[in-house]
């Protein structure tokens, strides 16, 4: 029996193909899926859609509906994808154009995801569902792109995480009480780690475990209590949530100062 997310891979490919005919270069599945990581009502269906020309008022009105009617028939499945032109993904990241995207249940015009890591991942690691093989898009993006990219991320978007989560009363450091909270910054930035270490992209998953192997014994406990609450096993190691966010905030600071040191 096909799963929810064949089925939703199977509807998404024939309305968007049916959609663009002609103008389509490909539909390309990349994120978790693409990375061997997917976890329903975790995970999203991510896809980037290639075309030749940019995205039209009268297509945009019949995505619209596509969109409507796949997050309709597939709640637990998020769906995120972008419709770009190959020329645009081939620029810098200042000078890529804004494109329309899928985000969050709704469409919008902007530079969501527009970054290296985003063609990073497509060029290495995305499989094409349909239209011209990834190996022949051509796309520049490499090791040295995303290692700036990501040293940027850390010491913007995590280093204001945990700058929060140390804040009394903040909204951050209540979610950093929470499984999906210790899960995202344990995760996320082991996935920065990763990336920084060995020039390539991976699952959240993948990259704690990694951190398993590479990391100092200090930081395994965190490592692996976010490795079980990722795959929903129920018996934890803390038996306090005030003690696990601690180990949260002294392992973000950690990765954070080790970052900063690779190149």
């Amino acid at each position: 029996m096909e799963s929810r997310l064949d089925n939703l891979l199977t509807a998404y490919n024939a309305s968007v193909r049916e959609l663009f005919a002609d103008d389509l270069i490909g539909i390309y599945i990349t994120g978790s899926i693409a990375l061997g990581e997917f976890i329903e009502s975790k995970s999203d269906a991510d896809f980037t859609v290639l075309l030749k020309s940019p995205l039209d008022i009268e297509k945009l009105k019949r995505l619209k509906i596509i969109h409507k009617e796949i997050s309709s028939a597939y709640r637990k499945i998020p769906l995120e994808s972008q419709y770009i032109t190959l020329e645009n993904i081939r620029r810098n990241d200042a000078d890529t154009q804004p494109f329309y995207s899928y985000h969050d249940n709704k469409i919008s015009l902007g530079k969501h995801n527009a970054h290296a890591v985003t063609w990073f991942t497509l060029k290495n690691h995305g499989v094409a569902v349909t239209g011209i093989p990834v190996s022949e898009l051509n796309i520049t993006a490499s090791a040295d792109d995303i290692k700036t990219f990501v040293k940027g991320n850390v010491n913007s978007y995590w280093k204001g995480w945990l700058d929060e989560v140390r804040k009394p009363f903040s909204r951050k450091r209540l979610y950093a009480l929470t499984e999906r909270g210790v899960e995202w910054c344990v995760c996320g930035l082991a996935r920065m780690y990763f990336t920084m270490a060995e020039g390539d992209i991976t699952s959240k998953g993948k990259a704690a475990e990694y951190g398993l192997t590479r990391l100092p014994e200090f930081v395994h406990k965190i490592l692996n209590e976010a490795l079980r609450l990722r795959v929903g096993e129920e018996r934890g190691t803390y038996n306090s949530r005030f003690i696990r966010r601690k180990d949260v905030i002294y392992f973000m600071d950690c990765i954070i100062e080790l970052i900063n040191t690779l190149h």
